[in-house]
């Protein structure tokens, strides 16, 4: 190995007591690289990468392998562990850049530079205050969502839930160590069989957070991902304690499994959210030991490129998602690998940048403690003031204004009036009802004797298209009125339970609405229309009771349990009003989503629970009718539009509105016109 003063420092280098440095190994370096670069080819949609989420995994074991070798160093020098110097020069080596990365994000956030990113106040304060990960595990949100592959939109700050775990680990461990290395000592126990203590339960802790607080627990939670640290930490000990040698093939199979990982490591599912990091970490683990032998692979690492990324890696993390979350398609006019590259040689520069301008003149600085913890709680405290001034957000970046809601909401407990069609040369013409939906063509309405009262039900995705109806509602306040009784996740399928969902009290929220909240609305708005618009829900693998298992819309027993919920819901609507319900055939999801199949982009499965739809639309046809949305976006040509719906799903505002006038909006009046006309001696 060679000197640390003949070369860069690893991260940890100067973590070590008086000033003492341990050995240099570039191919630590070397390994950054490896990890960081797949994490960003990750990030960067590359299909081939679904499982570079794991670059992070080899992270973790990393650096609990340098902290821990410059504890054990410190420890067999002196006996003791200096906490308060340890966390000084962790705050000089990682604050800084940190902080300009939050800073910068704080003044985008309200220059409304991410738009389509949701409570990135609520990020920014949980980044800074080293929770990040806790927070979006107590929000409820999937990291399946915020983060795979397959997400279309991301927040800028959706990558510090795994600096926050390395940060809460560098807190507890030094004191946690010098504990448990006394303790060893005085017990003339090897501090090795001690730390593998350690590891082991930790690891053991990892799939019993998934059994038991579920796969978002397993992905997010500290306990659950300590042992991959852990690991690295053991490894330390082992070479310490000189328990442990290295052979000739640890180095390239550990390198050879770390990368198989990250090609064939499932981005929504598999180990990594059932608790089998810890067992998977022991790649990286065998690359680290493997990596203390000379050999091909060390000098492969050692090579003067992966080198140099790896010195610059951490800067290269901090700031890469924030560079891909503003570098669009529709900001640059790139996409594929061109936009790719853009994003690559941007977030380069920004971290070279940071690394010689920021990062290594603070990190080398001959301050005393007192003034590092000084400056560092006063750029904190400057950061949260940056903070306290970025838009809270609306919750979703399909909101419509509050003046628009009002303006639209139908009036509650109105005065009863009929709506009557006022008759016109065109009304045989415009209340025909149309199959084939053209997409060319804005229908002409006929005159109405009052507004269409318009109610609209079902998800996150009726939520977006709903939001579209009430702008043009607004718009048009003599043509109709638009209010919502939505929730996420909420179909219309009752009972059992949805593995998928976690923590996330999806169905409890869908039963208050369905159960309270919507015969409440019917009995006090007395709708025209109800609109009933679910995209995947429906279809999501259900269990209803341990002896059948998990089923799917193909098991018989889950298709008549759908078709029996879609009838009784449509027969409640039409009993307890005079509504016709219009069922909405959703569009297509997935287009940016690399054609990956789930249970909720399957086709064959939309194409039953469309025909259980359809089936009970033909048996009320008097009062309940299908319109064909995803044909009509499909002709229109907006069905795969990247700005029309930005995570693939659910419109923007522009977008709802657009479809709400050009279509859907005039085909509910004339809807409701047709049942008028239908009822009417």
């Amino acid at each position: 190995m060679t000197d640390v003063n003949q070369g860069a420092v690893n991260d940890v280098a100067d973590a070590a007591p008086y000033r003492a440095r341990i050995a240099y190994q570039p191919a630590l370096d070397g390994v950054r690289a490896i990890a960081v670069t797949m994490v960003l080819l990750f990030h960067g949609g590359v299909s081939w990468m679904n499982g570079g989420y794991f670059g992070v995994s080899v992270f973790f074991t990393l650096s609990g392998f340098l902290i821990t070798s410059l504890l054990c160093s410190e420890f067999s020098s002196t006996h003791r562990v200096a906490p308060g110097a340890f966390y000084v020069r962790r705050a000089k080596r990682l604050l800084p850049a940190s902080i300009v990365c939050l800073s910068v994000v704080s003044i985008m956030a309200s220059a409304n530079a991410w738009t389509a990113a949701n409570h990135v106040r609520r990020d920014l304060l949980g980044s800074l205050g080293q929770v990040a990960n806790w927070v979006r595990l107590l929000a409820g949100e999937s990291y399946v969502d915020a983060q795979s592959a397959s997400a279309g939109f991301r927040s800028p700050l959706d990558h510090y839930w795994s600096l926050a775990i390395e940060e809460q680990f560098y807190w507890v461990w030094p004191l946690a160590f010098w504990g448990l290395a006394r303790w060893a000592r005085r017990r003339n126990v090897s501090l090795t069989s001690v730390v593998c203590v350690c590891t082991a339960v930790f690891a053991a802790c990892a799939p019993l957070i998934a059994a038991v607080w579920g796969s978002d627990a397993a992905y997010w939670a500290t306990p659950a991902r300590a042992g991959e640290i852990l690991l690295g930490a053991l490894v330390a000990v082992l070479l310490s304690e000189g328990r442990v040698r290295a052979t000739r093939w640890m180095a390239p199979l550990g390198l050879a499994l770390v990368l198989a990982f990250g090609f064939v490591l499932p981005a929504a599912s598999g180990p990594a959210y059932s608790g089998g990091f810890p067992v998977l970490a022991l790649a990286s683990a065998m690359l680290l030991l493997g990596l203390q032998r000379e050999g091909f692979v060390r000098s492969l690492l050692s090579w003067r490129p992966f080198v140099s990324l790896g010195r610059i890696s951490y800067g290269v993390y901090l700031y890469h998602l924030p560079v891909f979350v503003f570098m669009t398609s529709q900001r640059t006019g790139l996409d594929g690998w061109a936009l790719l590259a853009s994003r690559f040689a941007v977030t380069l520069a920004i971290a070279i940048t940071s690394y010689r301008l920021i990062e290594q003149p603070i990190r080398r600085a001959t301050w005393a403690g007192v003034r590092t913890a000084v400056s560092a709680a006063t750029a904190t405290a400057a950061v949260a003031v940056l903070v306290a001034a970025v838009p809270a957000g609306a919750g979703s970046y399909w909101g419509v204004s509050a003046s628009s809601r009002s303006i639209a909401a139908i009036a509650v407990d109105a005065p009863t009036t009929p709506l009557i069609v006022q008759p016109t040369t065109a009304d045989t013409q415009v209340l025909s009802a149309d199959s084939t939906p053209a997409a060319s063509t804005v229908p002409v309405l006929p005159k109405l004797s009052r507004p269409v009262r318009i109610l609209v039900v079902g998800d996150s995705i009726a939520e977006a298209t709903g939001h579209g109806l009430v702008a043009w509602a607004a718009a048009n306040p003599t043509v109709a009125q638009v209010s919502l009784a939505v929730s996420a996740g909420c179909g219309f399928v009752r009972g059992g339970e949805v593995p998928a969902d976690g923590n996330v009290p999806f169905q409890h929220n869908c039963d208050l609405l369905l159960d309270g909240e919507l015969p409440t609305d019917l009995k006090a708005l007395r709708p025209d229309v109800v609109v009933m618009l679910v995209w995947a829900r429906d279809q999501a693998p259900r269990v209803w009771n341990k002896r059948e298992g998990e089923l799917t819309p193909s098991d018989s027993a889950f298709s008549a349990r759908l078709e029996h919920d879609y009838r009784a819901i449509t027969r409640e609507i039409t009993s307890a009003t005079d509504a016709t319900v219009v069922w909405i055939r959703p569009p297509k999801g997935d287009p940016y989503w690399l054609n990956k199949v789930t249970p909720f982009t399957d086709e064959s499965e939309h194409a039953i629970v469309e025909g259980v739809m359809r089936r009970v639309v033909g048996e009320i046809s008097s009062r309940a009718e299908v319109l064909d949305l995803r044909s009509w976006m499909e002709s229109d040509g907006i069905a795969l539009a990247h700005p029309a719906r930005p995570d693939g799903l659910h419109f923007s505002i522009e977008a709802a509105t657009d479809v709400a006038t050009r279509w859907l909006g005039p085909q509910l009046v004339l809807a409701a016109a047709r049942a008028a006309s239908a009822s009417t001696p």
